[in-house]
């Protein structure tokens, strides 16, 4: 076997193996199929320019520095737009390389290079622990986006942006929400709202805080997932509102770039009424 077609092989497996573990993000899963595709052509891009690499000169350093520096490039580009997973997609990209590039030159330390990829995914995954790596399951929120609501306050429309804050450990939202003057809301209407995400490493939970402009503050907790590419947030406490009501917002993603969502609230001793549904789409 030649050494580009051995590097190709190799590629195409480790790519193969990186787009596979996205499964444990369960806001990937609506997109395993692009996400295992798009890995896997960048592992056998990777693994070819290796093994040309290594077809030139036979040299281990060399052959470890071009993996990682081709991963780099093609997992930078794959990245491009999504600032807040920039590493989670940059870092696995170039292991790749590296662990491609070194069966390429040196069979007999390619067992310890997947050894040295396991420990250093390990400890990549550890030392996330507490961070942003803990609201992967709300992550795909961070963005700019824009669209329409309906509801009790009648037709209107939206702005929405969430971002990572204060060492990427909490993500922040903030919500304008305009309704004109209507059947429904004769005089108008501007609802605004800022909310934080954060992880209770405690509880083990997604915690949503949220501030109305009305004076209403919404403490949510994050269900376990029902479905793929579904958010349930939970009231389980509400402040200056009377005693008894419940709130529970629904997010549900069509993909990457759009999602809807439904609030609900209940009156003390009744079940879940809409008060408003939304559609939003992000902004390039």
């Amino acid at each position: 076997m030649t050494k580009p077609v051995l590097g190709v092989v190799a590629g195409g497996v480790l790519g193969l193996i990186d787009g596979m573990s996205a499964w444990f993000y369960p806001e990937a899963r609506s997109m395993m199929l692009a996400i295992i595709l798009g890995s896997t052509v960048k592992g056998v891009l990777t693994g070819l320019a290796v093994g040309l690499v290594a077809k030139w000169k036979q040299s281990l350093p060399l052959g470890i520095l071009a993996g990682a520096l081709v991963g780099l490039v093609l997992s930078s580009l794959v990245a491009v737009g999504q600032p807040a997973q920039y590493w989670e997609i940059v870092l696995p990209g170039m292991l790749v390389g590296v662990v491609a590039g070194v069966i390429c030159q040196r069979w007999r330390v390619a067992a310890v290079a997947a050894c040295c990829l396991l420990c250093v995914s390990g400890l990549a995954s550890a030392s996330q622990s507490g961070t942003a790596s803990n609201l992967s399951a709300v992550q795909l929120f961070v963005g700019k986006w824009q669209g329409t609501s309906e509801g009790q306050p009648g037709t209107g429309t939206l702005t929405r942006e969430y971002r990572l804050v204060l060492g990427d450990r909490f993500i922040e939202e903030t919500n304008r929400s305009v309704y004109p003057a209507q059947e429904k809301n004769p005089n108008g209407e501007v609802h605004e709202h800022r909310s934080f995400l954060s992880f209770d490493r405690a509880r083990k939970a997604v915690i949503f805080r949220q501030f109305h402009i009305e004076g209403f503050v919404n403490q949510y907790v994050l269900e376990t997932p029902s479905k793929p590419g579904m958010l349930v947030f939970v009231s389980e406490a509400i402040e200056n509102i009377p005693k008894g009501y419940r709130a529970r917002e629904t997010y549900t993603f069509i993909d990457e770039n759009e999602f809807e969502e439904l609030f609900e609230i209940a009156e003390p001793g009744k079940e879940f009424q809409v008060y408003s549904k939304a559609r939003l789409k992000r902004v390039p």
